[in-house]
Formats: C-alpha cells, structure tokens, sequence
C-alpha cells in the first residue's frame, strides 16, 4: 500500500465509503436453497463484508486524522471483532483451535494496517515494505492453517494465491486513494469487495466439500 491519504475532503468522503459498502455489504449468497448452506454463506459473506467495509473506513478515516479523531481507531475496532467473527464461523467446522488461530492471524493483519497507514502516509518506503512484507507472510501463516483443516480443497498455494491477490486489490485501492484518483479507488475498491465475495464462495464451497453430510 502506497501513500494513505492526505486530503482534507474529510467527513464527505468518509460518509461515501460508507455507504459504497453498507449498500453492497449483504451476505453473499448460497448457490444452493438449501439452508445450511445458505446459513454458511450468510455467515462467511456478513462477516468478510463487514470485514471490507470496515477496512474501507478505517484508510477513508487515518487520512482525515486531527480533524476527525478517534474515527479510525473506531473502525479499527470494528475491524477487530470482525476477526474474531470470522475466526468463529471457521471454528464451527474445525474446532475452537483452529477458530482462534484464524483469528489471531487475521487479528495481526490488522495491527500491520495499522503500521502501515502511517508508513504510506509519509512516503517512508522502507517502512510500507516491511509492512507489506508481514501482510504477505501472515497470509501464508493464515493458509498453512486453512490447508491444514482442508487439504483437498483449500491447497496451500492455491489458498495463499487468493489471499494475496486480494491484498493485491485492496493496495491498488488505497494508493489511488492516496494519490488523489478517488473516482478510481472507488473502482478498486469494488474490486476488491468483488474479490471478497469470490473468497466467500472459495470457502463456502470447500467447507460443502469436506462435510457433505451437514449439507444435505
């Protein structure tokens, strides 16, 4: 992620991205009528949206910093939960263990964000890659884990592949942001919840996969 924001368009811009995400943020939705697979994507999809709408207003918020305080430290906040919620719906296939290890991981993410905010925002290049850096390796510590619950269906490679992309998008949306190109962020940034849903299906499909007999 390149530079986070340093213009004063402020609230305005904050309470559009809001509503670019609150609108779009219902639960991706189940290929099947059936209602345990529609009860999985309702979760998987409410919380990496969720997840994606907060990650939008907490970048949107570090920019406006001394003039709107503690507004991203709130969204960071409501990031955090989000961890530990989607950690839960993991935990409900494969146990409390590997539940809390998503969400430590994931949790993490959120604390390199916020290194990596201030890092982008001064144009410190050395300190946005090392951040950049621990992103990338927390997304293979994260698909270790998802393999080793599923190795049929979430690979390692495969899995770590998706991840990065999806931090690919999201990078490409916060620097537009950054340099000033807002109509293009917001672009990139559907982009990248576009790409969130595809996770939701990467994951709902696999756990269906592995438990054919709670989906029947």
């Amino acid at each position: 992620m390149r530079a986070i924001v340093r213009s004063l368009l402020g609230a305005v811009w904050l309470a559009l991205a809001v509503g670019l995400l609150g609108t779009a943020g219902a639960a991706a939705r189940s290929p099947s009528g059936d209602q345990a697979k529609a009860d999985l994507w309702t979760a998987l999809g409410t919380q990496w949206s969720d997840s994606a709408r907060s990650t939008r207003e907490y970048y949107v918020a570090a920019i406006l910093g001394s003039a709107h305080p503690g507004a991203a430290a709130a969204a960071a906040a409501s990031l955090l939960k989000n961890q530990k919620d989607i950690g839960d719906v993991f935990a409900k296939y494969y146990g409390t263990d590997t539940g809390d290890k998503i969400t430590s991981i994931l949790s993490n993410q959120v604390a390199i964000a916020a290194d990596l905010v201030p890092a982008a925002g001064a144009g410190d290049r050395a300190k946005l890659a090392d951040a950049t850096g621990r992103w990338q390796q927390s997304h293979a510590e994260l698909a270790k884990v998802l393999s080793a619950a599923n190795p049929e269906h979430f690979p390692y490679e495969q899995t770590r592949q998706l991840l990065d992309r999806n931090l690919t998008l999201l990078t490409a949306a916060v620097t537009s942001f950054a340099g000033g190109d807002y109509a293009q962020s917001f672009a990139g940034n559907e982009a990248y919840y576009q790409d969130v849903q595809n996770m939701v299906g990467y994951f709902g499909n696999g756990i269906v996969a592995q438990f054919p007999d709670q989906f029947k």
